[in-house]
């Protein structure tokens, strides 16, 4: 399993798979040609040519090949073999490179030719039954403990940086106003409204002030990242404002202080690690459940930790964030992650606190047979079977039905 670095990662929204990875790949192969040519030709194929421009995926490689001279062609007809595949190419003096990236979810790429684009394992265990056996033998009582026992040192300080971050991209979001920059169509055209939320949220009393100071501050970071701000991955862009969202609610309304809230990160990464491990994380290949219901997850168990409940109720909470996202189709419409996914964000925060009090108040009456582990083969299973309008194609669902050609 990667590293918590790897999960959480700061880049340009509005699609981690799509912007992130992209980019990567594209210094990768800079990296690869040096100064041997000018010319790149890049092709983009699956989810990465149906939806690439409503994803700025060309944006993010001129950029990553901004000393170049760049060609991109969307392949819509090739069925690749993996939904998210790039191939660059370049001319040589010894002859043609041709290099194949694939982006697997949350700004990660694998490429059969290109080693040093793979990601190595840091942790020696899969599944959470066998961290938690580890933990038990081995006598460590705290996430915090386990991850820096396999991290690299630095890890402590990076974690403090990413929530500070995630606060930071909550409070630029709550203050901005404006178009998100999407089509030309005006009937789908949508405004940054967290600000607005915001401010009706402080006019409400008891659970409706939370549930619309929950939904303004996902809202915040995931308008953020749908008009290409910088965010964290948690786990990915189009998910990005769910746990940003629960960390900033128990800053500002809490008062609980960095650290705490650094070490209730650990616990939302190792969730996610899980599913990234074990399933996706990318809605191309798995659907919106693998984002937004891997975002719950990990908001979910991080409200456990924040209050101070065992690593059993942890799993109940994530469970069954995920257990009730089974299933969600990844349908942007025209491609821009704005329509249903901002959206989606907010729905996303408030179902993690809702599993959050399933775990501590019914959790003791009513003991769950479906654990985490399992949810997460489900999820997968599910994933594989969804139908590939339902992933990330803009070809399915909401993306179908408010085509303006259906329409």
């Amino acid at each position: 399993m990667k590293s918590l670095k790897n999960l959480f990662r700061y880049g340009p929204g509005p699609s981690s798979s799509h912007t992130i990875a992209p980019f990567l790949a594209a210094k990768a192969f800079a990296s690869q040609i040096g100064e041997k040519t000018k010319e790149v030709h890049v092709t983009f194929l699956g989810s990465l040519a149906l939806t690439g421009t409503g994803h700025h995926s060309a944006l993010a490689v001129k950029e990553g090949l901004k000393d170049y001279d760049v060609t991109i062609d969307f392949d819509t007809i090739t069925k690749p073999k993996h939904p998210l595949t790039m191939v660059f190419k370049a001319e040589l003096p010894e002859g043609p490179l041709s290099t194949t990236y694939y982006s697997l979810g949350g700004g990660e790429l694998y490429s059969e030719t290109d080693s040093t684009v793979v990601e190595k394992d840091v942790y020696p265990f899969a599944t959470l039954k066998e961290m938690r056996a580890y933990m038990m033998d081995e006598g460590i009582a705290t996430f915090r403990e386990l991850c820096l026992r396999f991290e690299d040192p630095s890890i402590d300080g990076y974690m403090m940086k990413v929530v500070k971050a995630m606060i930071q991209s909550v409070e630029r979001g709550l203050v901005s106003e404006g178009p998100i920059p999407a089509n030309d169509n005006p009937r789908l055209q949508v405004f940054r409204s967290a600000k607005g939320i915001y401010a009706q949220a402080k006019k409400l009393r008891g659970s409706a002030r939370k549930t619309l100071l929950l939904s303004a501050y996902a809202y915040a970071v995931a308008e953020g990242s749908a008009c290409g701000e910088v965010v964290v991955t948690a786990p990915t862009c189009g998910s990005s404002g769910v746990l940003p969202a629960i960390i900033y609610y128990a800053h500002a309304h809490r008062h609980i202080p960095l650290p705490r809230l650094r070490d209730a990160l650990y616990v939302a990464g190792m969730f996610g690690n899980f599913v990234k491990q074990n399933a996706c994380i990318a809605g191309s290949i798995g659907g919106c459940q693998a984002e937004i219901g891997t975002a719950s997850s990990m908001a979910a168990a991080a409200i456990c930790s924040l209050e101070g409940l065992g690593i059993g109720a942890m799993e109940y909470a994530a469970e069954a964030a995920m257990e009730h996202f089974l299933g969600l189709s990844c349908d942007p419409v025209d491609g821009y992650v704005i329509i249903p996914c901002i959206e989606r964000n907010g729905i996303a925060a408030n179902r993690a606190l809702t599993c959050f009090h399933y775990a501590k108040y019914i959790s003791p009456i009513r003991r769950n047979k479906v654990n985490f582990d399992d949810v997460v083969a489900a999820m997968k299973m599910t994933g594989d079977s969804l139908a590939m309008e339902y992933k990330e194609t803009g070809l399915g669902g909401l993306a179908y039905i408010l085509d303006p050609r259906h329409c």
